[in-house]
């Protein structure tokens, strides 16, 4: 049986394209039912919608190189943090390898 877990995850990035603003966010407020160590990821031009990708771990380790691949591949392919979130110190610590991006 699975331990449910805290859900409070979210950071958005955004870059402006072609006259465009792109947004792309990964959350955890979005459970899964084969894995603890999930989260969701959004991109489009829209904050609300647009492209998703469910990811499940089997573990907190894989799950966390994830999330500081995909936060390392947006900042380097021009992309800014605009808001970040979390109660968790895990998250906050990985949010503090990106708060250099912070848009001002």
């Amino acid at each position: 049986m699975l331990v449910p877990t805290v859900r409070d995850m979210t950071i958005t990035f955004y870059k402006h394209q072609s006259g465009f603003s792109r947004y792309y966010t990964m959350h955890d407020r979005q459970g899964n039912l084969f894995s603890q160590y999930t989260f969701t990821s959004v991109w489009g031009r829209v904050l609300e919608s647009g492209r998703e990708k469910v990811y499940t771990f089997k573990s907190r380790e894989e799950m966390d190189k994830k999330l500081r691949f995909l936060m390392k591949k947006r900042i380097s392919t021009g992309y800014r943090v605009l808001y970040s979130f979390s109660r968790s110190k895990e998250y906050k610590e990985i949010f503090d390898s990106a708060k250099e991006t912070k848009a001002v």
